[in-house]
């Protein structure tokens, strides 16, 4: 078995974030073209364009709101009715998210998707992105200017470019790179995303591209990003709503030349899923760390559930608690809050074996083995009974930026993990004035 190797998580996060260089290779075949159309009232670059040089395997995963824009109705019924075969490139937009725009915005998806296909010479349509305002319809004398300037001026390895185009609210790009080895063959993973606010599973308000130059059969390559996407996007949340444009997409060309992967029990789909499943992740946390407004990235850890599917209730009712999320950002270890959030979920928990500590980190594996480590770790529940609590510790615990609440339901061996912020006086400020 390979061992996954990370080999980057580019991001320069303003306020506590530090940045990493990016020093991987880009999946091989893949381009990338940007420009600024005036969209944004910034100037900054809205139009980004990925092309793959040979056709790729795709899967997607789109947002179940009921009212959807218009770019995830189209892309979704290409991808349906071309079985999620033969694409080679991907239109996307910021600046506008032509959501709730009648068949105005139907065919502006169009000519975006047509237009840009033609430009690039691929065999079949483009699919299609956007990500801004709901209800206004897109000036597409600019969208197909810029369209032509970014088709235009592709690049092999310009990821940077192309994850700053679509951001919106997001103070920073975000780009996560890995490489792994499949059949003695390099392969290469880029992912990119855009989000910070309306967040919350299935899915947030987040657009997000995967390549890789895997070769890997549709068949295998849709469960690989269902899975991943489960413990990934799907489990964030910053402020409990879900947008009408969720998109999030993977590209597979096979340029790198291993045997194709057919078999979903096989080694090689099970490490490809799993850097995936890490790519996708990393991003999500990235959308957590740079929610509007936050100053608190949360782990919510639900230890030893009945099952998953009951930890995952109660982790995402902890994680949409306006009072926890509040607490937290007062730094007030306010255990009764989360109690009462797990108590509140639904799921069949019994109060008297729960126990539960606050913790700090980096976020990762913030639950398992380090309940026991004082170092950053204090309980305040065991078996459903309040335990001492020093205040001045619990104070200097939750100053710090990354926070984990771990609750130990005591019921089974089933863990599951969310991520989520603070609700701030700020996250108020952001939203009150969107448009404006």
């Amino acid at each position: 078995m390979f061992a996954l190797k990370k080999t980057n998580q580019l991001n320069s996060f303003v306020r506590w974030y530090s940045t990493i260089k990016n020093t991987t290779l880009p999946p091989k075949g893949f381009k990338t073209g940007t420009y600024a159309c005036g969209l944004k009232k910034s100037g900054n670059k809205d139009i980004c364009v990925i092309y793959s040089e040979k056709e790729c395997n795709v899967a997607a995963v789109f947002t179940e709101n009921k009212v959807k824009a218009a770019p995830v109705l189209l892309s979704k019924s290409l991808i349906d009715q071309h079985h999620n075969s033969g694409f080679q490139s991907l239109i996307i937009n910021s600046g506008g998210a032509n959501a709730c725009t009648g068949q105005e915005g139907d065919r502006n998806a169009a000519t975006m998707s047509n237009l840009s296909a033609s430009l690039l010479k691929a065999k079949q349509p483009s699919l299609v992105m956007s990500t801004g305002i709901i209800g206004q319809q897109l000036d597409m004398t600019k969208v197909e200017k810029g369209i032509q300037m970014a088709t235009s001026q592709l690049k092999d390895n310009d990821w940077v470019s192309a994850a700053e185009a679509i951001m919106t609210t997001d103070h920073v790009h975000k780009l996560v790179q890995k490489t792994i080895e499949l059949d003695g063959k390099q392969v290469n993973i880029s992912g990119i995303c855009k989000g910070a606010g309306m967040i919350h599973p299935n899915m947030a308000t987040m657009l997000c591209t995967i390549c890789t130059d895997a070769n890997i059969s549709a068949e295998c390559l849709k469960p690989a990003l269902k899975h991943s996407i489960q413990y990934s996007f799907n489990s964030i949340s910053v402020d409990g709503d879900m947008s009408t444009n969720d998109t999030v997409c993977v590209f597979a060309n096979g340029m790198a030349g291993n045997k194709m992967i057919t078999d979903q029990k096989s080694q090689d789909f099970l490490l490809l899923q799993q850097a995936l499943r890490e790519t996708a992740t990393e991003l999500a946390q990235m959308i957590v760390k740079d929610a509007e407004g936050a100053s608190k990235f949360i782990s919510v850890v639900v230890l030893n559930a009945e099952n998953e599917a009951a930890g995952k209730v109660v982790a995402n009712s902890i994680c949409t608690s306006s009072l926890v999320k509040t607490a937290i950002y007062g730094e007030d270890a306010n255990w009764g809050r989360v109690l009462a959030a797990a108590g509140a979920s639904g799921a069949d928990i019994i109060p008297s074996k729960i126990s539960m500590w606050f913790s700090h980190g980096d976020g990762k594996d913030i639950g398992i083995g380090k309940k026991n480590d004082p170092s950053i770790c204090m309980q305040f529940l065991k078996d459903g009974q309040p335990t001492p609590k020093n205040e001045d510790r619990a104070a200097q615990l939750l100053a710090n930026k990354d926070i984990g609440i771990i609750v130990d339901l005591n019921q089974g061996t089933a863990n599951y993990s969310m991520w989520t912020s603070d609700l701030t006086v700020e996250y108020v400020k952001a939203n009150s004035h969107y448009r404006t």
